[in-house]
């Protein structure tokens, strides 16, 4: 790979679909109103689980995008990030047709996503004995939304799935990052896609990690998660490039870090959290004392909170106490593998904006999480840098650090 960093990275171009709004504009709208988008679950019978919630997106019916023949082969996470990569491309002004696809590469996040399609072919073949194509299970694949993507517009370069957990949307934006700045292409489409399902779902609950009612980051009272679902798709593009034809710069990505932390793989440390952090500002070139804003992982689990807000102090110094701190979790739930993705396109509407988005339900401050989480109401701000946390399952840690334009 040529190493030449002194590449700067764009964000020309947003697509989401979540819980709380369907496309950009509608997500902008729910995110700085504080809207809560979680709710009972339809897509599978809750019944034997304390939990019934969850961020489920509602009101549209994704299958009417695609042709008969496309669907039998497109999981419910397949139809959420196909949509969300549809905005982003339009978004960006970009011609598809006039655009060296040579140079356009594709990096996702991949998790569970599709599991909800391998269920679903279980049910019809182990317990109503119906005979299915095997092709069907394609679907579940983590890569089969890169390869739809790239297939769909004919993008020929690079292709990558990243599976990292709940980090792995994040990452896939940090490695575009890394594809554009040593030069090797001019344009990525990364981000990521989660859908529910029902295995995921009796799995965390299991572990003991869900609210009963709905996440609340950061409060006395928290008990854990609120699953959600959907995708977020961003446009990476040299800057110079997207400068020169006259796009839309949204934000620019100043630097990344990922690790480990190497010592459980579900009980966070703070100490990794911590070292990504201070790795993410370095490569970025900033301080600790540079930054306005931090998306953070933000889970509500009781460890994770305390343990962020821990590694937050320990990077940021007195600092930590000026630094607005949100979790968007509190409104769409924790998305999973693209959780990350979903949380940077939140970043960047805020730089964007200039509005720190709300961590909603919050009520009863807890003495170990002290830091400025604000509390269910958005905020008119000044935002110049911003972070966003991703901390996932077996110590996956990722951290982006953005700039407003």
């Amino acid at each position: 790979m040529n190493r030449n960093t002194s590449k700067r990275v764009a964000i020309t171009g947003l697509g989401i679909i979540t819980s709380i709004g369907e496309n950009t504009p509608a997500f902008k709208e729910g995110l700085f109103n504080g809207t809560c988008g979680i709710g009972s679950v339809s897509l599978f019978d809750t019944t034997g689980f304390s939990c019934h919630s969850a961020g489920e997106v509602r009101g549209r019916d994704l299958r009417a995008y695609f042709k008969p023949n496309e669907i039998k082969r497109i999981s419910r996470c397949d139809l959420l990030g196909l949509i969300a990569a549809e905005e982003a491309l339009l978004d960006s002004g970009l011609d598809i047709k006039k655009i060296t696809k040579e140079r356009v590469g594709v990096t996702l996040g991949g998790g569970a996503g599709g599991m909800l399609s391998w269920e679903n072919y279980r049910r019809s073949v182990w317990l109503h004995r119906t005979v299915t194509k095997p092709s069907r299970l394609l679907a579940s694949a983590p890569c089969t939304l890169t390869d739809l993507i790239a297939a769909r517009y004919g993008l020929s370069g690079l292709r990558a799935t990243i599976c990292t957990a709940c980090s792995s949307s994040a990452t896939s934006i940090g490695y575009g990052c890394d594809l554009i700045r040593s030069g090797d292409l001019d344009l990525i489409v990364a981000g990521g896609s989660e859908s529910l399902s029902e295995l995921t779902f009796a799995g965390f609950h299991a572990l003991r990690l869900m609210d009963s009612e709905y996440c609340r980051p950061f409060d006395r009272n928290r008990q854990g998660l609120s699953l959600g679902e959907g995708a977020a798709i961003l446009i990476l593009e040299d800057y110079d490039r997207a400068e020169q034809r006259g796009a839309t710069i949204y934000a620019e990505i100043l630097g990344y870090a990922t690790n480990s932390d190497a010592v459980h793989i579900t009980s966070p440390d703070a100490g990794g959290m911590g070292r990504v952090m201070a790795k993410a500002l370095e490569y970025a070139g900033a301080a600790p004392e540079d930054v306005d804003y931090i998306n953070a992982h933000g889970t509500a689990t009781p460890k994770n909170d305390r343990m962020e807000t821990r590694a937050i102090k320990n990077v940021f110094g007195k600092h930590a106490a000026m630094v607005s701190v949100s979790s968007t979790k509190s409104m769409v739930g924790h998305c999973l593998g693209a959780s990350g993705a979903i949380e940077c396109l939140a970043t960047v509407l805020a730089l964007y904006e200039q509005i720190v988005p709300p961590t909603i339900h919050y009520e009863v401050p807890d003495p170990e999480c002290d830091l400025d989480y604000v509390p269910n109401i958005s905020r008119k701000q000044d935002i110049h840098i911003a972070v966003t946390n991703s901390f996932a399952f077996g110590g996956n840690n990722s951290a982006l650090v953005l700039r407003r334009v």
